[in-house]
């Protein structure tokens, strides 16, 4: 690696609390979306919570899945995205900056507030809030 920085994956997860990873997938039709992927990947539909449609695993184990709606997929951006739900997002906000990331924008909806981040390379990903709350930042 030419760069300075060294990743610890296990120091990752114990800095910011990682307690879920979600993939987030845009779609102009979230139902019929939602029902190929969760008989694609055996999943269960959760729950609405506008604008997405939460899938999961049956037994509960595994990332979720939240097919978003949207009026139109942007061909400027990918369609699918991570979102790293961690217990301090201010805390990881910032480790993730000091690795190489940068901040894109903060995004307040559907109840809650999360920062949209740039990685290394511009790819987009999410810091959101643990479902649990205490989601500080």
């Amino acid at each position: 690696m030419d760069d300075a920085r060294t990743l610890e994956p296990a120091a990752a997860t114990a800095a910011g609390g990682l307690e879920s990873l979600e993939i987030t997938i845009d779609a102009v039709d979230a139902e019929a979306s939602a029902g190929f992927w969760a008989a694609a990947l055996g999943y269960e539909r959760l729950y609405d919570r506008p604008p997405y449609i939460v899938l999961g695993p049956a037994g509960g184990a595994g990332p979720r899945v939240l097919v978003q709606r949207v009026a139109s997929v942007a061909s400027e951006k990918s369609p699918v995205h991570l979102d790293l739900r961690v217990r301090d997002t201010a805390g990881e906000v910032a480790r993730l900056e000091a690795l190489g990331a940068a901040v894109d924008r903060v995004v307040a909806e559907a109840g809650t507030t999360w920062t949209v981040m740039l990685d290394p390379g511009g790819t987009p990903f999410c810091v959101c809030p643990s479902r649990g709350g205490g989601g500080a930042g």
